[in-house]
Order: C-alpha cells, then sequence, then structure tokens
C-alpha cells in the first residue's frame, strides 16, 4: 500500500487590500428622478421608497432622511385634493448637499392648498417645519403650479 502524497493546494483568496488605497466610494446619485403615482393607498410608500433610495446613494444623513420621509407622508395625504388629473406627480433632483421635492401637475392654487393642509395640532405645519425651503412655480405647461421644496442635509 502506497502512502498519499501531499499536494500543495492553491491559494484563491482575493489578495489583500492595500491599506493605502481609498475606499470606493458609492456611485452619484442619479438626477433628476421623475415619479408619476396613481392617487390611492400605494402613492405614500411608493414616494417613501423612492425618495430612501435617492437620499441613501446621495449619503444623506439619517435625520434628514426621517424629515424627508415625514414630508412624503404629508405630501401623499394631502396632494391628491390639489392635484390636476387623479395622479401624483414628482420630479427629484439631488447633489451631494441637497434634494429638490418638486411636486408637478397642481391644479392653479393647489401648491398653496398643499402647504395649508399640512398643519397638525401640537406639530405646526410640517411642509413649512422639515423644509428648508418652499417656493411655488407656473407649471411647466402653462396649466396650473408647482411645489418646489429642498431639504439640505450637506
Amino acid at each position: 500500500m502506497s502512502e498519499p502524497t501531499s499536494r500543495p493546494v492553491p491559494d484563491t483568496s482575493p489578495p489583500p487590500s492595500s491599506p493605502s488605497s481609498p475606499p470606493s466610494s458609492p456611485p452619484p446619485p442619479p438626477s433628476p428622478v421623475a415619479l408619476r403615482v396613481t392617487d390611492g393607498p400605494l402613492a405614500a410608500p411608493v414616494l417613501s421608497r423612492v425618495v430612501s433610495m435617492i437620499l441613501a446613494r446621495a449619503a444623506c444623513p439619517l435625520d434628514r432622511l426621517d424629515d424627508a420621509l415625514i414630508l412624503c407622508d404629508a405630501i401623499s395625504a394631502h396632494a391628491p385634493a390639489h392635484a390636476r388629473d387623479g395622479h401624483l406627480s414628482f420630479t427629484l433632483t439631488t447633489d451631494t448637499r441637497a434634494l429638490e421635492l418638486r411636486v408637478t401637475k397642481l391644479r392653479t392654487g393647489g401648491a398653496n392648498g398643499l402647504i395649508g393642509d399640512a398643519l397638525l395640532p401640537d406639530v405646526g405645519n410640517v411642509i413649512e417645519r422639515f423644509s428648508d425651503s418652499r417656493r411655488i412655480e407656473s407649471a411647466g405647461d402653462g396649466a396650473g403650479e408647482e411645489l418646489v421644496l429642498t431639504l439640505d442635509f450637506g
């Protein structure tokens, strides 16, 4: 009987990373993102998830992510009463310091109506409290208006 021969086993593990090489950074956030959802029970979760994904890619701090999600809930709850066509339409633009959340396709007077509806007892106006700036612009197609909210995080 012959003795088993031992053979060296090749090392197939990846080479160790160099301590001097910088860690890879996440890809920049996509920008802008347009979103249109039908008014209904899925509007809030869809908007919240899309905003979460975009802010995660932009390296947004968690406290501002929470603020953005509160804004998404308020907008989803009140925007349908001010939308022109039964759909909620948004454009999201980010960079490394801020999120611009544009609520589009609102009827004339809808932006002010949306802001006014976001008033909660003991909290105040959610849109005014959790966004850093607000402005109302005429809709790009000339019909109605848009509410533009900015959240700074950089």
